[in-house]
């Protein structure tokens, strides 16, 4: 690798962690790199080389903590309004992972007719609660009762 190109690595990593971590926008950051002097073959080599840690570090920046993913048309209809509520509580205060969310939705999916709490209740037990401690099943059940104070 030229020596412009680890220069210009060094840069933009350094650029990055003075933002917080945050990865400015990929303009941006050209724009001020070739107002700093550097050439743009340079440049777009040396963003090249950070493409994977970039895209990673962007990946991590948009999953925001607390979201609730939007049930689709199928999945909505198929839980009932307190499985629905019951589920959005346990994705907002990050009881569940996402991958552990997508298996519970498959596997209710698979139920006939509509799913209610005590189906939810059921899968949570077999499918997350059986590889966690005892504080985190009696949080997850908690919340799922609706009890406001199990989370302080």
């Amino acid at each position: 690798m030229k020596p412009t190109v680890v220069e210009l690595v060094n840069v933009i990593l350094q650029r990055v962690a003075e933002n917080g971590g945050v990865p400015p926008s990929v303009d941006g950051m050209r724009s001020w790199l070739i107002q700093q002097g550097y050439r743009k073959g340079d440049i777009d080599a040396a963003f090249k080389k950070l493409r994977p840690r970039l895209n990673a570090e962007n990946a991590a920046v948009s999953c925001t903590p607390g979201s609730v993913r939007q049930l689709s048309v199928y999945e909505a209809c198929k839980l009932s309004p307190e499985a629905r509520n019951a589920l959005a509580r346990l994705e907002l205060f990050e009881l569940i992972q996402p991958h552990e969310r997508e298996l519970l939705l498959d596997r209710l999916a698979q139920f006939e007719g509509e799913v209610g709490m005590e189906d939810l209740d059921y899968l949570l037990s077999w499918l997350t609660c059986s590889v966690r401690d005892v504080e985190s099943q009696q949080t997850i059940y908690h919340v799922l009762e609706g009890n406001r104070q199990a989370l302080h």
